[in-house]
Order: structure tokens, then C-alpha cells, then sequence
């Protein structure tokens, strides 16, 4: 089997043709089939045609659900970056030509292109997937604290660790060193602060997120009122901004740093170093960095428990049960609309996925702790070197883009369907 791959437009398209004898029942006629999945931004289109000139077709109306709920394996590229730090200059065609130093977060635009935060450089990235031309869209290079009320372009970040979307298209962008949260206005492209007054600290709850104070902000979320959820990494707590309000809430953590207790009321319970946090059927899943264990906060009843990660450090459990496997430094996570959690762990290199309806995970990307050296392009994504990766978005299309972030790069996972040959007449 061969396989090539284009990029045309928005769409991702593979083409995979499978030569195989294809024998009828009297095991006398055989046939050639040519085997063609067209992955795009609506559909999974499957067209099999046969040398006679016969044709079949299957359409799928959720290519994210069909690749999410499969056992895939993935193929890795690069998008974006040429391995080395540095400033990333204005808008550029080939964005493999240029530096993107220390991507954290990515996230697909309303516009369908990403969104990519870089750490090295204190801005935020926009990598159009039509033409694979990279900008910047918000800060300047240098680091600090200004700009507000401004044009995001000429306005100073430090450290944007991930970037969002609410429902209105507005772009919103974690601080961590400027301990706090800015907004993007969809329209104009002005910036402004939203959460935090740029001064680290443990303040606020129960008043305006804006007079609130956070100790390095890491990650955030946001749920179908736009109502945003901050994970609060050196408080140790997940804090909620009110859409309606903008008043700022503790919905996880007591400020002390520590395992919970399972099934405890979460705002009672110590957390140790939230960082990635994603909400998904009700829940809001948060991994610990330093616990090596990702937790299940019910949001109706405040309760908090354990659903991967045994809280000893290393790597181990891949074809059994989360709760039974161990992790290093997990991240960034996402949660796929069909119940599949990703979660990059930045110490072990690798990003796993964990079904949670199968109860079992496995890794889908990464060599493991021991390999980091930027390779693997082309070749299956379990063999590819990762180096600290942090964020992970599912794009529209079933794939995923992450941040190799000390390979300075921004990679892209496609799923390698497997191809069913023709059945004969």
C-alpha cells in the first residue's frame, strides 16, 4: 500500500491505494481497487473504484467522531517553525522557513486557521492553513506589560501560555508571567486586560476577576456560556470567571498544595499544579503536573475524583487502564466531543490518548523520555521524537496539531485509516 498526501485549501486529502486480487466466489476473476479517502472540513467521503468501472461511496457527516472513536494510528509532520529560537518576522509564506520559538498553546480560529502562543518570543502566532503563511496577531517580540486599549499587534505580552475563543470570535490569551488574562477584540483587534492586575498574587474571589490576582495563570477553558475557567498553577486552584459578572470564583483547590481527597468537595480539597484543563459531558478535567494524575471535577455537585494516573511518576500502563498507568508532567489536554481525552506529558515526551468509554489508553505520538531530537516527519507519530511538547487542538478536519516546544516546532498528526478492500460480487 502507498500512501501520498496534499494539501489543498482547508482541506486535508489522502489518498490511499490498495492493490490486492480481489477474487469472486468461483475464484476465478480478480480485480484492481483504487481506494480513496477525502478528509475535509465536513465530511469523510470513502469512493472505491474498480477497474471495471464499478463505484461505491460512504459518507460520514463527523470525520472528528470517526477518527476520535477509532483505534488510528497517526502520521507526523511539520506546519510551522525551522527548529531554531528567535523572533518570528511579519507575515511569512513558508512558515517551515522561519523561527517559532517555544510554542505552548495552539488552537483553531473561528476563521479555521491556528493559533499558535510562543513563549521565546512573547507573541501570538497565526498560521493560515490555506496558504501555510504565518503572522503575528498579537504582541510585539518584548517582553512586558502594555498596550491595552491598543491595537494587539504593538502591544507587550510575557510568556502567552495558551490562547481561546468565545462564542463571539474574540480571542483571549494566558499571561503566565504577567499573571493574567487578555482579550482580543474580534472586530477591531484591540487588546485588553480581563483578569488579573499584573501583579502576582491570591486574591479576589467573590469580586471582579479584573481586581483578582493570580500566581502564574497556566491554561483556560471555556464552557457554552462563555463563562471561563483559569487553572491557577502556584495557588494551586481552577478559578471561574462569570461571563454575565466578570466576578471570579474558586471551583477547585484550597489554596494548599496536595492530592485531594477522592470524591471529596473540591473547593475543600488540596490540588498540586493544575495546569491543562479542558470541559467535556458536565466535567471539568484538570492534569496535575507535579500529582502525574488527571482529575474529574463534577461540576454540578463539586465533587472532585481521580480518572488517570496512579500519582507516581513515570511511564507505564499503555493497553490497560488509566487509572492503573503512570505519567510525567502532564500538561496540555484536550477532550474530543466523542469522550476521547488527550493529554501531553511533557516530561515523558509522548502524547497518549485514553478512551474513556473503553476505560484504556494508549500513546498515539512521541518515542518516549529518552528520545527528543527533532525527527520523524513522514514516518508514524510513535516514532517521532517529541521534546517537551505542551498544547494539542483536534482541528475540524479529525486532525490534530501540538507544540514541540523545545523543537521549536508545530507539528500536525493525521490518522492512517486502514483500507478495506472490495468485497467481490
Amino acid at each position: 500500500m502507498g500512501v501520498r498526501q496534499w494539501h489543498s485549501g482547508v482541506d486535508w486529502v489522502r489518498f490511499l491505494v490498495a492493490m490486492r486480487e480481489a477474487v469472486m466466489a468461483n475464484w476465478q476473476r480478480a480485480c484492481w481497487v483504487l481506494v480513496m479517502l477525502v478528509l475535509t472540513m465536513g465530511n469523510l467521503r470513502v469512493v472505491q473504484v474498480e477497474t471495471s468501472g464499478r463505484a461505491s461511496a460512504q459518507t460520514r457527516a463527523n470525520p472528528v467522531d470517526t477518527v476520535a472513536q477509532s483505534p488510528l494510528s497517526y502520521r507526523i509532520d511539520t506546519l510551522a517553525g525551522n527548529g531554531q529560537p528567535g523572533d518570528t518576522p511579519g507575515a511569512v509564506k513558508n512558515a517551515r522557513e522561519i523561527p517559532v520559538d517555544l510554542p505552548f498553546g495552539v488552537e483553531q480560529g473561528p476563521d479555521n486557521a491556528i493559533y499558535i502562543t510562543t513563549v521565546g518570543s512573547h507573541r501570538v502566532l497565526r498560521y493560515d492553513l490555506r496558504s501555510a503563511k504565518i503572522s503575528s496577531v498579537a504582541g510585539n517580540g518584548r517582553a512586558g506589560y502594555a498596550g491595552d486599549g491598543d491595537q494587539a499587534t504593538e502591544a507587550m505580552l510575557n510568556q502567552p501560555y495558551e490562547v481561546r475563543f468565545d462564542s463571539g470570535g474574540n480571542m483571549l490569551i494566558v499571561e503566565m508571567q504577567n499573571h493574567l488574562i487578555r482579550r482580543v477584540a474580534a472586530e477591531s483587534g484591540v487588546i485588553t486586560t480581563i483578569a488579573g492586575d499584573g501583579v502576582a498574587g491570591n486574591r479576589g474571589d467573590g469580586g471582579s476577576a479584573r481586581r483578582a490576582r493570580f500566581r502564574y495563570p497556566h491554561s483556560i477553558t471555556l464552557d457554552d456560556q462563555d463563562n471561563i475557567y483559569v487553572s491557577d498553577i502556584a495557588n494551586h486552584r481552577v478559578r471561574r470567571i462569570d461571563a454575565r459578572s466578570g466576578r471570579i470564583t474558586t471551583v477547585a483547590g484550597n489554596g494548599k498544595p496536595g492530592m485531594p481527597r477522592e470524591q471529596g468537595q473540591a473547593t475543600e480539597q488540596p490540588l498540586l499544579s493544575p495546569q491543562g484543563i479542558a470541559i467535556h459531558g458536565g466535567g471539568l478535567w484538570i492534569a496535575s503536573f507535579r500529582g502525574h494524575v488527571v482529575w474529574r471535577l463534577d461540576l454540578k455537585t463539586g465533587r472532585i475524583r481521580r480518572v488517570a494516573g496512579t500519582g507516581v511518576q513515570g511511564y507505564s500502563g499503555d493497553g490497560g487502564r488509566p487509572l492503573e498507568a503512570r505519567f510525567d508532567g502532564p500538561r496540555g489536554i484536550l477532550m474530543s466531543a466523542t469522550g476521547v481525552l488527550y493529554v501531553v506529558e511533557g516530561e515523558n515526551n509522548i502524547i497518549r490518548s485514553i478512551d474513556t468509554t473503553r476505560d484504556a489508553i494508549r500513546t498515539i505520538a512521541g518515542a518516549g523520555p529518552q528520545r527528543h531530537r527533532y525527527a520523524g516527519d513522514g514516518g508514524a507519530a510513535v516514532d517521532a521524537p517529541l521534546w517537551q511538547p505542551h498544547g494539542i487542538c483536534l482541528l475540524k478536519n479529525g486532525t490534530f496539531v501540538l507544540s514541540d516546544t523545545k523543537n521549536h516546532r508545530v507539528r500536525h498528526l493525521l490518522p492512517v485509516v486502514p483500507v478495506t478492500p472490495a468485497d467481490p460480487d
